[in-house]
């Protein structure tokens, strides 16, 4: 069976025999590979967790927590890499445990392909001798079921728990070559390896319930880090876990010691198909070329966590758990992984500020995708500075200091301006009137004229040389980017863990 889900558990077997090709795996191999990964199927804690903040976790197996009521209760978690569900999770166990057993014996037998041993099956119609049907599995032999499990279990392979759904999925490459397969795997392993630790720890929450002699305390206890990604620089959003991969393999290429081996990977990525598996389904896609480059050079995971603190214009922040941030993630990722004309159409539609980070992330997009002129890609991003410098200026002359809620109050009066600014480039019929309209206005709340750097995005498109819908969606995009002033001033969120300014970065993309 020539599947990528096969595939990658045979290069998997390879990579932990030290195999060249998969012709060379026997069914020793094999029941070795699959046994060593059920020594991972759980995670609990290490420790006593009571009058604790935190504690730290370890892999274990199915059998040595079965019996406990409460799993979750007491820190007890289907690991993050196991593509199965709770309810399927025991399932699941058995037949690894046969599966083993049989590979011991050299005994063949057949297995109908279920949700528990393979995500993606499911039941089909057939017709019976009868002239009726009835629901039925493919039929999958001895080493194809066990390369199933392989790939359902291994700890080797990038993973995500969701807190939305409460599953896990995982990406799994369609690489055509199989060295590049056994590659990508090695170097997945050596990223686990460095972050390992941190990996395992977990918060635990103290909550006092009931009044005088009837007050007990309880614990809850959430689930490890490694939940959150099985891989460094794990994402801040599980919507955003495909791209995030791609941000933490580019951030070894800055280690001379994983360097290259971490640029040979991205680039066997390029025109590949991914599939994200989950229980119960699959959806490929692939990355752009442009966007593994980006991570290539080690700015893509600055970009995606700088991307995560954007401030979608008349809404609460994340801990509010909006429902309009998720669309958002789901739309970043999108347009981070196609990096195409409609896919930045549907991100740009949601309204929102940037940390000036993501001006990379712009550059490259423009340039590369949309093929304008660098020189104007770097005026138009001048006059965009310029009108969100307008609008956090008139936000400051209108909200009085010392006022209550100051700098909540001073966003939204920024980003009323900024919407009226953006409605005044949107309806624009022709490039002049776009110059007319925006800048006119925004010369009118700040009593300040254009800077000169800008003009000679304001000729082209007064001119009709640039194309209208370049110079709206050039505009919008780098007026959306908070300005450096603010950047000084203001004590929240936009700042992240990188306090690099990417105002300074090296324009090589221009």
């Amino acid at each position: 069976m020539n599947h990528p889900f096969i595939r990658f558990a045979q290069a998997t077997v390879c990579e932990n025999n030290n195999l060249s090709t998969p012709e060379q795996i026997n069914n020793s191999h094999i029941r070795q590979t699959l046994a060593s990964y059920m020594e991972t199927f759980r995670c609990a804690p290490s420790e006593t967790f009571e009058g604790k903040d935190k504690i730290t976790y370890t892999y274990t197996n199915e059998e040595s927590v079965a019996g406990i009521k409460g799993k979750p209760d007491v820190g007890i978690f289907l690991s993050p890499h196991i593509i199965t569900s709770d309810g399927a999770a025991a399932t699941t166990w058995k037949y690894i445990k046969e599966v083993v057993e049989l590979l011991e014996k050299n005994k063949n037998k057949s297995f109908g392909a279920l949700n528990a041993t393979t995500p993606m099956a499911g039941d089909y119609m057939k017709f019976t001798e009868t002239g009726g049907t009835s629901k039925s599995n493919a039929s999958l032999n001895l080493q194809e079921i066990a390369f199933s499990l392989i790939s359902v279990v291994t700890p080797n392979k990038p993973a995500i728990y969701t807190w939305q759904d409460s599953s896990n999925f995982c990406l799994i490459p369609d690489l055509p070559n199989i060295d590049q397969l056994i590659d990508f795997i090695s170097f997945f392993r050596r990223m686990y390896v460095t972050k390992e630790r941190d990996f395992f720890i977990g918060r635990v929450h103290h909550v006092e319930k009931g009044r005088g002699d009837n007050k007990k305390s309880t614990y809850k206890l959430e689930r490890p880090q490694i939940f959150k990604g099985n891989f460094p620089n794990s994402p801040k959003s599980s919507i955003l876990g495909s791209v995030a991969l791609l941000g933490a393999i580019g951030e070894f290429t800055k280690e001379t010691e994983y360097s290259n081996q971490a640029k040979r990977v991205l680039d066997s990525l390029k025109g590949a198909a991914v599939y994200q598996i989950k229980s119960g389904g699959a959806k490929s896609f692939s990355y752009n070329h442009h966007v593994i480059d980006i991570a290539k050079q080690g700015k893509l995971r600055t970009i995606i966590d700088s991307l995560y603190y954007s401030k979608l214009y008349n809404q609460e922040n994340r801990l509010s758990k909006d429902n309009e941030y998720q669309k958002f993630d789901l739309f970043t990722s999108r347009f981070l992984q196609l990096f195409n004309h409609a896919a930045f159409k549907d991100f740009l539609a949601f309204r929102a500020e940037y940390p000036n980070q993501v001006t990379i992330l712009f550059n490259t997009y423009f340039i590369k995708m949309e093929k304008i002129d660098p020189t104007i890609v770097s005026s138009a991003r001048e006059l965009g500075k310029w009108l969100n410098k307008v609008a956090y200026f008139t936000a400051k002359a209108e909200v009085k200091a010392g006022t209550s809620n100051y700098w909540e109050e001073l966003r939204r009066v920024k980003s009323k301006a900024l919407i009226e600014l953006e409605s005044s480039t949107f309806s624009a019929k022709s490039g002049d009137a776009l110059i007319a309209q925006a800048v006119t206005r925004a010369g009118r709340l700040s009593g300040l004229d254009a800077p000169e750097a800008a003009a000679l995005f304001m000729e082209k498109t007064a001119s009709g040389e640039l194309p209208l819908e370049n110079a709206k969606n050039l505009l919008i995009a780098f007026s959306r980017l908070i300005n450096k002033a603010e950047k000084k001033e203001v004590p929240i969120e936009y700042s992240n863990d990188d306090s690099e300014d990417a105002e300074s970065e090296d324009h090589s993309e221009e």
